[in-house]
């Protein structure tokens, strides 16, 4: 699903992500082809769906990798949009649908999730991937949590006590409050994806 030479774009009323008039005339028609190599290829997740294959990457222990995958929406920020698109390649340039990144940089790259039910205590586990510094901030009931990583070091500020895990796997336990954590990162080949080609 990541693999970039096995990945085709492909939606349900368009070709290879632009319209294709025949494509359309052939589903009114209860006409489907499938145009692409099914040994070898596999359909790329629509923006809406991608969420799906980040949570199965990161799942597979992939999860440094997806601070590259989210790139991919960078091709919506071109002229002069600042949102996200509905589909790869055609459809309207505004669709919430399509804000995976927005979940995902907290969920996945920064690592913020819930660690006992109700954010009684926060786990903190990012996997930054090939980026040098990342921040954000995320809401709980008893206040935000905030995470700042710079190179081999992570600042956490926490209402709530925190479980820390480094990309390496190395477990902290904190208390809630301000504390500058060393972090080791994992080693990882990561495959860059394209940047955005209106720039």
């Amino acid at each position: 699903m990541i693999d970039r030479s096995a990945v085709v774009t492909r939606s349900w009323i368009g070709g290879d992500g632009g319209y294709d008039i025949q494509k359309e005339e052939d589903q009114r028609r209860g006409i489907q082809r499938i145009d692409w190599d099914v040994d070898h290829e596999i359909v790329r997740a629509q923006p809406f769906f991608s969420y799906v294959v980040h949570d199965a990457v990161a799942r597979a222990g992939h999860g440094v990798r997806l601070a590259d995958l989210v790139r991919d929406w960078s091709v919506f920020l071109c002229e002069g949009y600042d949102t996200f698109g509905e589909c790869w390649g055609w459809g309207t340039p505004v669709h919430c649908w399509s804000s995976t990144p927005s979940r995902d940089l907290i969920v996945h790259v920064l690592g913020l999730s819930p660690d006992l039910p109700g954010f009684e205590r926060v786990r903190i586990a990012p996997r930054p991937g090939p980026l040098g510094e990342v921040a954000g901030v995320a809401p709980t009931p008893y206040g935000l949590v905030e995470v700042e990583i710079s190179g081999e070091q992570a600042v956490v500020s926490s209402p709530v006590p925190v479980h820390f895990v480094d990309p390496t796997g190395r477990s902290h336990r904190l208390a809630a409050g301000k504390h500058r954590v060393p972090m080791r990162r994992a080693q990882t080949l990561t495959e860059r994806t394209p940047g955005n080609p209106c720039a």
